[in-house]
């Protein structure tokens, strides 16, 4: 009987053991929270104007609340959902960055097409301050 006992304490000892040395040993991710936050803020700055960027704010903005609930108590999970705000952030700016450039080409498109299509844009092709020739012989003009 005294073994039988024996090996519950011992099994429950190294059970006991296994829970403390198990816990979650991540330390609070307070300084990714705060890059992810600086993040979201530039993203905020460009993606609300075009609707995919405008989702993908969102989604960072969702994982920063839910990371912060969890700091403290499962820092492994909210280090996690800090990665994936960051990642959403960066996806978002870059979106609205490609809009804009998208945009930006496609207005100096119309401008050049609107110039190479005006008559006055063949005369700017002239050489500035070029005279008129005048006083040219061609050879069959003899």
């Amino acid at each position: 009987m005294k073994s039988g006992w024996m090996t519950v304490m011992v099994l429950g000892g190294l059970a006991a053991a296994c829970v403390v040395g198990c816990a979650d040993s991540t330390p609070p991710p307070n300084d990714q929270w705060a890059a992810a936050n600086e993040q979201v803020g530039r993203a905020t700055a460009t993606a609300p104007a075009i609707p995919d960027a405008k989702l993908h704010l969102q989604l960072a903005q969702e994982d920063m609340q839910k990371s912060k609930a969890l700091i403290g108590s499962d820092n492994r999970r909210a280090t996690t959902l800090i990665a994936l705000a960051t990642a959403e952030a960066q996806l978002a700016t870059a979106l609205a960055n490609a809009a804009q450039a998208q945009d930006a080409a496609q207005k100096a498109q119309g401008l050049l097409q609107g110039t190479a299509a005006s008559p006055s844009g063949a005369s700017n092709l002239q050489a500035p301050n070029a005279a008129p020739m005048t006083g040219v012989h061609s050879p069959s003009a003899k």
